[in-house]
Formats: structure tokens, sequence, C-alpha cells
């Protein structure tokens, strides 16, 4: 998944300072590289959300396996 941010996120900014270099940025190249940027923010938002709930799930697995051992070993 992040490969894909990464080649997104390096085709924007190519496409941003071709145009800029070549004729300017016009109304068009504006509107594709800042849909393109709030794509990037949006995917990197959830997966941060993601890996938020992936993180929680995991501690409370943990907790619950040290329960366990607290209880066996006792």
């Amino acid at each position: 998944m992040i490969a894909i941010r990464l080649y997104l996120s390096a085709l924007t900014l190519i496409f941003l300072f071709s145009t800029a270099l070549g004729r300017g940025v016009g109304v068009l190249e504006a509107i594709i590289v800042i849909c393109s940027l709030i794509y990037l923010i949006l995917d990197t938002r959830e997966h941060l959300k993601t890996s938020r709930a992936e993180l929680r799930t995991l501690e409370h697995l943990e907790k619950k396996a040290d329960s366990i051992a607290s209880i066996t070993n006792a």
C-alpha cells in the first residue's frame, strides 16, 4: 500500500513541476493536483484509523494473554 502512495505522490510532484516549468499551472492542472493530494490525505487517514484499530485489538489480546498466564502460573 505504501508503494501506491509513494507512486501517486511522485506522479503528482512530477506533473506539478513539469506543468509549472513548461507553461504554468492552469485551472485543470491545479484541480488534478488538488484532487490527488486530497485523495492521498484521505487514504492515509483511513490507513491510520485501520492501524489504530489493529493496535487496540493487539493490546486487548496481550492483556488477555497476560491474565491467562498469571492465572496458570499462580
